[in-house]
């Protein structure tokens, strides 16, 4: 992947970044927090690229829209997701048992 292109790891995790600092800024200034996100649609436009790291693979790589680079208009796709904020229960990590089995040491 070139250095100026946008994932789409890379923008959704902006955009949470961006709605988490938001909402920090306004408690900390003492205001109410303005929203509570429940559920988020973010529609995106990419090309898909073969990886340049030579493994088969491929690049999912998001069209910006004050991007330089032109693309045929019939390599560009959309996807639309959406997101759903997780709820408290869907965070917290399950008790373990005590007893778990011994994990296998490798040699290195």
């Amino acid at each position: 992947m070139r250095q100026h292109d946008l994932s789409l790891k890379t923008l959704i995790r902006a955009v949470s970044e961006e709605l988490q600092t938001s909402q920090a800024e306004r408690l900390a200034s003492g205001l109410p927090p303005l929203f509570e996100v429940q559920d988020l649609t973010v529609e995106v436009s990419f090309v898909v690229t073969e990886s340049e790291s030579g493994g088969g693979g491929f690049n999912l790589t998001v069209v910006r829209a004050d991007g330089n680079v032109k693309y045929d208009t019939g390599s560009v796709h959309k996807i639309t997701l959406k997101l759903k904020a997780l709820s408290k229960e869907d965070l917290m990590i399950p008790d373990l048992p005590d007893n778990l089995p011994p994990r296998p040491r490798s040699d290195d």
